[in-house]
């Protein structure tokens, strides 16, 4: 992988990975960094309804304008990527056709109870963002901007330095792409990198009625500023293994990942049921398993397979170009640096069983955040606190 800077701050990244080349551009602005309520969608919308083959990608402080090419386009493909910063139109039809868009695609999505989680997970992981899910504010705000709001968006957001470019194939050339950089955003404004606030995780408890079969429990803890990351990446291999084999049996399906967003993490454990489960009894099992990667060392056995099943989901990552691009471009704007990816893989035959244990006691020490989707009776914060 290579990195240059332009002159004008724009950070260029070439990484040999994938057979067929990929391009994105990532802005560090999303919805939750976002100065007016839905500005950020609606600024996405409008860019891609003025372009073809482009993908956004959302990482909620940061927004990814991804497509893929074939190797003699990789000039054309640079143009056209360009164009969503040099030349974005702005016109009120075209935003009020955006807007639309928009609505209608949150009305259909507003009954779902899995998307009704998420965003109650986050809001409530997140609270002091100011995020309260209100769907009539979020519809009428985004009827409001005009072509000025825009506009202002685009001179504070699209600027140089609050951008990094990478591209990835095996068979694209370094020097041709920081010249094509060069040549499309050289003249891009400089502007500024704009920090994200990370002090936002309060955790809390939040809950959903359920107005159907489906039952739903999510408990996560902050990870943002985690130090021991092969170490977590490993305890999470190894808890996921865990709770599978604990919920063999039922009809629950188990979910451990990181989540939130890009600079604001979480680790979140989520059971879900479609029949009418137990809620408690899900609860009950979860916080078992937590207790014990807690308190007890895993077998060598254990540490062996959770080892190796950590170290093929982080190659499997960076062999995927979307997630790959988008995670180098969050550490370069988020951190200043990417971290090295072998460095990386090579510490997790490091982890033992003791750090293992270490991070756990240090992650499940964080405020716990716990949303539910289920009628009474279920656990009260306090007592799901009392079985951790």
């Amino acid at each position: 992988m290579t990195e240059k800077k332009l002159n004008n701050g724009l950070t260029v990244v070439v990484a040999n990975v994938g057979d067929t080349p990929s391009m994105s551009l990532t802005v560090n602005v999303g919805h939750v960094n976002e100065p007016k309520l839905g500005i950020a969608a609606l600024f996405e919308k409008v860019l891609l309804m003025q372009s073809t083959g482009i993908q956004a990608v959302y990482g909620g402080t940061i927004t990814s304008y991804f497509t893929g090419f074939l190797n003699r386009e990789t000039e054309m493909t640079m143009q056209k990527m360009s164009n969503l910063v040099v030349a974005p139109h702005f016109n009120a039809e075209l935003i009020k056709t955006a807007a639309e868009d928009i609505i209608k695609h949150t009305l259909d999505r507003a009954p779902l109870p899995k998307r009704q989680m998420k965003l109650l997970y986050k809001h409530r992981a997140f609270g002091d963002a100011n995020k309260v899910w209100d769907t009539e504010l979020y519809i009428k705000s985004i009827r409001s901007y005009g072509v000025t709001d825009l506009q202002e968006f685009a001179d504070k957001y699209m600027t140089a330095k609050n951008m990094v470019l990478v591209v990835s194939g095996k068979f694209v050339v370094p020097s041709e792409v920081e010249q094509l950089a060069e040549k499309y955003f050289g003249q891009v404004a400089p502007g500024k990198r704009l920090r994200v606030d990370n002090e936002l995780y309060t955790g809390g408890f939040a809950s959903l009625p359920a107005f159907s079969s489906y039952r739903q429990v999510m408990m996560g803890w902050d990870v943002s500023r985690l130090e021991g990351v092969a170490e977590a990446n490993v305890l999470m291999s190894m808890l996921i293994n865990r709770l599978e084999r604990s919920f063999v049996g039922t009809d629950a399906d188990v979910e451990v990942k990181i989540a939130g967003y890009y600079g604001l993490r979480t680790l979140r454990i989520s059971v879900k049921s479609d029949i009418g489960g137990d809620i408690n009894s899900y609860i009950d099992i979860v916080c078992a398993n937590i207790r014990r990667i807690r308190t007890t060392l895993a077998s060598e056995r254990r540490m062996e397979t959770s080892r190796n099943q950590a170290m093929c989901e982080k190659l499997f990552t960076f062999s995927q170009q979307q997630a790959g691009s988008v995670e180098t471009a969050w550490q370069l704007l988020g951190r200043g640096q990417m971290y090295d990816i072998n460095e990386r893989i090579n510490s997790t035959w490091q982890v033992t069983a003791h750090l293992v244990r270490e991070v756990a006691r240090d992650i499940f020490a964080q405020p716990l955040t716990y949303v539910v989707y289920a009628n009474k009776p279920f656990y009260s914060y306090e007592e799901v606190m009392a079985k951790l």
